[in-house]
């Protein structure tokens, strides 16, 4: 496994009460994206494979950086709210952003109606946070749906306290490499979205100003069918066509000539090779 790290180097005070850490929310302007999303709420969890696996990664770094229990905590971008009982364990007072209203009522369903728990429905590309308002940000693959990773990674490690952390995955260039070219040997658009580089996520990270330490891991997904592996993609912000249309866009006779010329393992499965990022930002 090809595993990288980098490192570099640029009294919790007590938490405020929940409205003065959020501010007024603007027009979200991601209408299609929280749409696509809402749609997949209720199916979301039954493709989210790789999600738990880089969560998992995640909450073992919280678990070693900081106190059992802190005041202040963020899911950002939460999707359906997987890791929400975990994080919520971790802190006071827990909030859970997403662009999906669908995806937080799914979130919601994880506590109970009696947690502490606070739902904001926004665009992660506006911070509402105020700073130095936050012990820490959990951003589990949500990065590479930013349109600015830089401002990204700067905004949100302004709202971290003295001693938080922010702790992010994220897809990097060279994921699903094997999906974009055999879509470009049949002379097809690439059907995923560009990934950051790692060049420049080094540059993201010196921006913050703070201290910082990233490393990189490749994962492995294997899918029945070249279909099933377009579709889990939809979930992860991965993807740039609709598995469940493909089909009929490309033309049966293209579509099965793709399915069939995408690489296999030795059990005649489809292997989806991720790149990933994780990244830690300390306040």
């Amino acid at each position: 496994m090809d595993c990288l790290a980098y490192e570099h180097v640029s009294s919790q005070a007590p938490a405020p009460e929940a409205s003065s850490l959020i501010h007024p929310l603007p027009m979200i302007n991601k209408s299609q994206v929280a749409t696509a999303f809402s749609r997949a709420a209720h199916s979301y969890e039954q493709n989210n494979k790789l999600q738990q696996r880089t969560g998992n990664v995640l909450l073992a770094k919280l678990s070693h950086i900081l106190p059992p229990t802190v005041a202040t905590g963020l899911d950002l971008g939460c999707g359906s709210g997987w890791f929400l009982p975990q994080l919520n364990a971790r802190a006071e007072q827990v909030f859970a952003l997403d662009l999906s209203p669908a995806m937080l009522q799914q979130a919601r369903l994880k506590l109970g109606e009696e947690a502490n728990l606070i739902r904001l429905c926004a665009d992660m590309d506006t911070v509402v946070f105020a700073k130095h308002s936050l012990d820490f940000i959990f951003a589990n693959l949500c990065m590479q749906w930013s349109q600015d990773s830089t401002a990204w990674l700067a905004n949100w490690s302004r709202c971290l306290k003295p001693g938080g952390v922010l702790v992010f995955a994220t897809l990097v260039e060279g994921s699903l490499a094997n999906l974009a070219k055999c879509w470009q040997a049949q002379s097809l658009a690439s059907p995923i979205n560009h990934f950051i580089s790692r060049q420049q996520l080094t540059h993201d990270l010196e921006n913050t100003g703070k201290r910082w330490h990233c490393d990189y891991q490749w994962e492995h997904l294997t899918f029945s069918d070249l279909k099933s592996l377009l579709h889990a993609l939809k979930g992860i912000g991965a993807n740039r066509v609709n598995a469940s249309r493909a089909s009929g866009l490309l033309g049966k006779a293209r579509w099965q000539q793709l399915n069939a010329t995408y690489p296999r393992n030795e059990k005649g499965q489809c292997v989806a090779e991720y790149q990933l990022a994780y990244g830690v930002v300390y306040g």
